[in-house]
């Protein structure tokens, strides 16, 4: 097995728009949860949460680029050009460096604007020539690759929450067969009312928050009701480890392994099964032993069924023996961009040996017990050498990763 390390990383959060920021915010205890008023308009939604973006510097994309950019396509871009300073990346235009981006989908506002104009002109005319580069499923991809006029192969996945990490998953794959050197890996999403829409029509968005903002999501709380969307976006550059050392850059991280594998039983109920079997071959693949692993972040997004699911799927394989808390109480659920913002703040835990524990989590649900979660405050020091996280997504998609210390 080849090497694979973790050179370089960016982030455009709710907490902030560095990875310091992010990293910061999460210490503090700080969640980037709003209520939106605006959205109280919408009939049928009662979910008015989400967790934004803090304003960012626009001007540090060129107009004529931005141009074919939405509000997701302008984050990837930011988030990416961190990452490749970190990993003093400048070279990117080879066969052997593979670009692997995704979102949930095009742009939801664009789209919306679109379909609202056409229903008022009765066809076409007014439209912008360029809403099609910010809606089509691939943009996020194809407007990073322009932003850096990036010329070498490129792949978008589509695979809502698990987007990312099945990027980083993917580029592990193929770097391990040895035709690539280096993966640019990530995913983004931009916030919109009809993302909320989207898992209030099915019961999985928080509603009872609304009047206090920062006391959602909750996982693994006995009182959660659903999880929040946020926007975001997450890039970190992959290398095998000999590429990295001619270059002379230091790892931050192991990508030691990861795994993916679909549970079709349901299009949006998560099953323990599916999610066992995940992190037994993610372990597998990395090469490491239940003992081996010191922490989990679980995707637990707040929701009754998905986050009972998952703490049963951790207590039937781990038991109580690793840490494990979900970010989302801090972040919201920032859909494509989770995994590896999620993994960014993983490196950051390795790196600095304290684990943050689960925002909102106060008493922890009957169903969700035999398992050492970590509750709100509950800040551990530790050595860490391993951890694992996990996304598990709409329409079966479940992925699992492993970082090790370096």
């Amino acid at each position: 097995m080849k090497k694979v390390v973790i050179t370089g990383m960016g982030c455009m959060s709710s907490l902030g728009n560095s990875v310091g920021e992010m990293y910061e915010g999460l210490l503090q205890n700080k969640s980037g949860v709003r209520f939106y008023p605006e959205w109280t308009d919408k009939k049928g939604l009662a979910a008015h949460l989400g967790a934004p973006v803090p304003a960012y510097d626009i001007k540090q994309i060129p107009r004529t680029t931005r141009r074919t950019m939405s509000r997701m396509s302008e984050m990837a871009t930011l988030a990416t050009q961190q990452a490749l300073t970190q990993a003093k990346l400048t070279d990117i235009n080879s066969s052997r460096t593979m670009l692997i981006m995704g979102s949930t989908s095009g742009s939801a506002d664009t789209l919306e604007a679109y379909f609202k104009l056409l229903l008022e002109k009765g066809g076409p005319e007014g439209q912008v020539s360029t809403s099609f580069f910010k809606v089509m499923n691939h943009s996020v991809a194809a407007n990073v690759g322009s932003a850096l006029g990036f010329n070498g192969p490129y792949f978008a996945p589509s695979s809502a929450c698990a987007t990312s990490s099945q990027a980083m998953i993917l580029g592990w794959e193929l770097l391990q067969t040895g035709m690539y050197d280096c993966v640019i890996a990530g995913g983004a999403d931009e916030l919109s009312y009809l993302s909320s829409a989207v898992f209030d029509i099915v019961y999985a968005a928080s509603r009872g928050f609304n009047a206090n903002p920062q006391g959602a999501p909750r996982p693994f709380d006995k009182n959660r009701d659903g999880l929040v969307v946020s926007e975001g976006a997450g890039v970190v550059i992959m290398e095998r480890a000999e590429h990295a050392a001619q270059r002379g850059v230091q790892a931050l991280s192991e990508m030691a392994g990861g795994a993916y594998h679909a549970d079709c039983s349901h299009m949006s109920q998560s099953h323990k099964g599916a999610m066992v079997t995940t992190m037994k071959e993610a372990l597998t693949r990395s090469g490491l032993t239940i003992p081996d692993i010191n922490y989990i972040n679980a995707h637990a997004t707040g929701t009754l069924q998905g986050d009972a699911e998952e703490a049963q799927s951790i207590r039937e394989l781990f038991g109580d023996r690793a840490a494990v808390s979900s970010l989302k109480g801090y972040l919201g659920h920032t859909l494509a961009a989770c995994g590896v913002l999620e993994a960014i703040a993983c490196i950051k835990m390795l790196e600095m040996g304290e684990l943050i524990p689960t925002r909102n989590l106060v008493e922890i649900d009957p169903h969700c017990e035999g398992i050492w979660l970590l509750k709100d405050g509950e800040r551990v020091r530790q050595n860490v050498s391993a951890v694992m996280s996990n996304n598990f997504a709409f329409g079966g998609m479940n992925t699992s990763l492993v970082l090790k210390k370096v």
